[in-house]
């Protein structure tokens, strides 16, 4: 069992665990004396004894340390315009499985979706770092990506442009694929994905001018929450640890 826990962590040291993963022990009924993992967004894993288990308290006592290997080394950053229902969450959380460090939030001409009131975007923001921390407790990573506030399409291309990354615009149209990408340095990729029914041929137009690069993902369109799972793996497999560890 996998735990959050946003506080100062320590060996040796005794604390009480904070409501949402007492609640979550509870929930998967985790047992006096039961070893538990904690992470903090540190990069370690720190085992803890379950001392003391009550309806509204839990205390923990931290017996080790350990740093993870699920961290990529290859730092990508996804950058992606918002759609609507689940669609999103879902993005956001195979990304964290697939490793992602930070992950930009954009609205765009064909955007669905609209937040325009400060307090409803601040609680959506919230939902969407809930979204990468259950995926980082599922998947094991130890390092919490960022999940930077949406801003407008332009603003972005601006606040990115003297980024070293190789920048990456998927593109149903775009005539060179994954294949035609060199081995990136450690500065890595950022990949912009737009939304459903493509950005604008003025945005586009704008992404190459702040020198993104073109790239398609074979002959069918893919779903806006479809594309930056493939092109994550893709990225993963052929230049970071997706295909790391023994054959099956």
């Amino acid at each position: 069992m996998r735990f959050y826990c946003p506080l100062p962590l320590s060996v040796p040291m005794t604390l009480e665990l904070p409501d949402t993963a007492r609640q979550h022990a509870q929930v998967l009924r985790a047992r006096l004396g039961e070893l538990l993992t904690l992470f903090n967004g540190d990069g370690l894993n720190y085992s803890a004894r379950l001392v003391d288990m009550q309806r509204h308290t839990a205390r923990v006592q931290i017996e080790n340390s350990a740093v993870a290997a699920t961290e990529s080394a290859l730092s990508l950053h996804l950058a992606v315009v918002l759609s609507k229902g689940d669609r999103l969450d879902w993005s956001l959380q195979k990304a964290t499985e697939l490793g992602v460090q930070r992950i930009s939030l954009l609205f765009s001409e064909r955007c669905e979706v609209k937040l325009r009131e400060q307090e409803r975007l601040e609680r959506k923001i919230q939902h969407w770092h809930h979204i990468v921390i259950s995926a980082c407790e599922q998947c094991g990573r130890t390092r919490i990506p960022t999940v930077d506030a949406p801003v407008a399409f332009p603003t972005f291309l601006q606040q990115q442009h003297a980024t070293s990354t190789q920048k990456l615009l998927l593109s149903p149209t775009a005539r060179l694929g994954l294949r035609s990408l060199t081995a990136p340095t450690s500065a890595g990729f950022t990949l912009l994905v737009g939304p459903e029914g493509g950005f604008s041929a003025q945005e586009e137009q704008a992404a190459l001018q702040h020198d993104y690069r073109a790239i398609g993902l074979g002959p069918r369109i893919l779903r806006t929450e479809t594309a930056p799972l493939v092109c994550l793996s893709l990225l993963q497999a052929e230049f970071g640890d997706l295909c790391d560890g023994d054959p099956l």
